[in-house]
């Protein structure tokens, strides 16, 4: 199976919706499947130069832990800036260019070792990482099929569609739409919003739409425990059965 490895792209309709959350949660629930799950975080802006001597808060460094991923940093985060910038001036400023070769390098050996791979973005579809590139040519370069998390909050809808529209004008699959609630309804108005975002988004939206995936308060305690409880929402189950199917 490891030549067939099933690949996912995870963007989100912004910044901070939640991909890191989604896209580790999944990760759990398909090792405890059974599945042989690698992980990739091609580009993270935000944060220094790993020191293996120091704690690593990064996203990449989430995403090994809940893969369970004894994989190389070079090939899970290839690269890495310390500006919290669109990948394209973060790179600016370390004189570095971000070229799409080191990445798909590093994404065709983790396909080849692994039943799934699972690819988070930076930002999202449209936040440029070079001179000339964008993250869709980046979905397009590994030929992925691709997972937006956004969020359920008011605006959420918009910026879903919005999303929803540029991948299809780009002819790139979607798997699903995966609202998460960034934050819990603080009174019957803002309830009445995220139910009524999650409802417009199925009624009009072409793909499956799941969630929303609920606040996990223990992941600003312990981020470890708070991913390993999300992995058992049914949101999660259903969208990895969605990415891999039982046998018949």
């Amino acid at each position: 199976m490891s030549n067939g490895a099933a690949t996912l792209f995870v963007t989100g309709t912004d910044t901070g919706v939640g991909k890191t959350v989604v896209t580790a949660a999944l990760a759990r629930c398909l090792r405890q499947r059974g599945y042989q799950v690698g992980v990739m975080k091609p580009i993270e802006t935000g944060v220094p130069a790993h020191r293996p001597a120091e704690p690593d808060r990064s996203d990449a460094n989430r995403l090994r832990r809940a893969a369970a991923s004894s994989d190389d940093w070079a090939l899970i985060n290839p690269y890495r800036f310390a500006a919290p910038l669109a990948p394209v001036d973060a790179a600016r400023m370390e004189g570095q260019v971000v070229t799409l070769q080191p990445i798909r390098e590093a994404f065709q050996t983790l396909k080849q070792r692994h039943q799934i791979l699972l690819v988070e973005g930076a930002g999202g579809l449209l936040v440029p990482i070079s001179e000339d590139r964008d993250m869709s040519d980046l979905i397009r370069e590994l030929a992925c099929a691709v997972l937006v998390v956004g969020r359920v909050s008011l605006g959420g809808f918009n910026h879903a569609r919005l999303t929803l529209e540029s991948l299809a004008r780009r002819t790139l699959p979607v798997l699903a739409l995966v609202l998460n609630q960034i934050r819990e309804a603080s009174n019957e108005e803002e309830e009445g919003q995220q139910r009524s975002t999650a409802r417009l988004l199925r009624e009009r939206s072409r793909v499956p739409v799941l969630g929303p995936l609920p606040v996990e308060r223990r992941l600003n305690a312990d981020w470890d425990a708070g991913i390993e409880q999300l992995s058992a929402h049914p949101v999660i189950e259903e969208l990895a059965r969605l990415l891999a199917p039982p046998p018949a």
